[in-house]
């Protein structure tokens, strides 16, 4: 069990990594990787990963034998250095060719403590792509936070929502957000999935379960006071997309279990389904080795 005592006292991470292609689709997850590294004083890293040449100079470059990074790379630094131009901020770009994840997946392995950022698409096939199996994956393999952009960035993130279902990746996702967004309010929804059908008495043990969940999280008076703990009821997706929407949150916190790929398959993911229906921005933090899944 992870004791967050003191957390807020940790620095927020130094390195953002902005995984995109850099087409309009992923717009808004560059004006938000943005607005974090300048408000974290942090490092931002933008990286390419191409399966394959997409433009005449790529393909060019290609059946010559060359890089396609090489051929698209001058481009790409030259529209980074008009977008950031006047913020004070140089991001280092890295452009890798091969698959998508297994690229995201190493170029964040060569950080110790960042935070990952990619777009959610207005494609719907395309978001279906990257909601899914791309996002799930890396939310499953990811040592680092993984940040899933949906909505224009309106400045910093304002009323931060939890997902929890006392497991030690719930208390590993409040501890999260509350690192680094330091100062928000937060609400720690549990859901109570047969609530309505529930015996009497059955929502208020879920309240007071909600409490001993926080009191050994050993939180700090400060902290512990910015925090709601709330149960709601309904299927899991519903309720949260509800509360989101009552609460106007900016931002969802889940904690991921981990599971194999068989397991995936057959029994679904909730925080796969969420990814899918939110209405706004999407934090996923992997459970702890050898934690309990609640």
């Amino acid at each position: 069990m992870e004791d967050l005592t003191g957390i807020t006292d940790n620095p927020q991470p130094r390195r953002l990594l902005l995984a995109t292609d850099m087409t309009a689709r992923c717009d808004r997850a560059l004006d938000r990787a943005r607005q974090l590294a300048l408000e974290w004083r942090a490092d931002l890293t933008v990286l390419v990963v191409q399966e394959g040449p997409g433009t005449p100079e790529e393909v060019s470059a290609w059946l010559d034998g060359g890089s396609i990074g090489h051929a698209f790379a001058p481009a790409a630094r030259a529209e980074l250095a008009e977008e950031f131009a006047g913020t004070g901020l140089e991001p280092a770009l890295q452009v890798l060719e091969g698959d998508v994840t297994d690229g995201i997946l190493g170029a964040a392995a060569t950080f110790a403590d960042a935070l990952v950022v990619i777009g959610a698409s207005t494609n719907a096939r395309v978001q279906h792509l990257i909601l899914g199996s791309t996002a799930a994956r890396l939310a499953q393999e990811l040592a680092h936070p993984l940040l899933v952009v949906r909505q224009r960035t309106r400045g910093s993130y304002g009323r931060i929502l939890v997902a929890n279902d006392f497991s030690d990746a719930s208390r590993r996702a409040l501890g999260t957000a509350l690192r680094l967004f330091p100062g928000r309010p937060v609400t720690l929804l549990h859901v109570l999935q047969d609530g309505a059908n529930a015996p009497a008495g059955a929502l208020r043990e879920a309240q007071e379960k909600c409490e001993r969940f926080l009191e050994g999280c050993a939180l700090e008076a400060g902290v512990r006071q910015r925090i709601r703990a709330v149960v709601g009821h309904g299927l899991v997706t519903e309720a949260i997309t509800r509360h989101v929407v009552e609460e106007a949150a900016g931002l969802v916190v889940l904690g991921v279990h981990r599971q194999s790929a068989v397991a995936r398959v057959f029994m679904g993911s909730t925080s796969e389904d969420l990814m899918q229906q939110v209405p706004c921005d999407t934090l996923l933090v992997r459970a702890p080795e050898g934690g309990d899944d609640g």
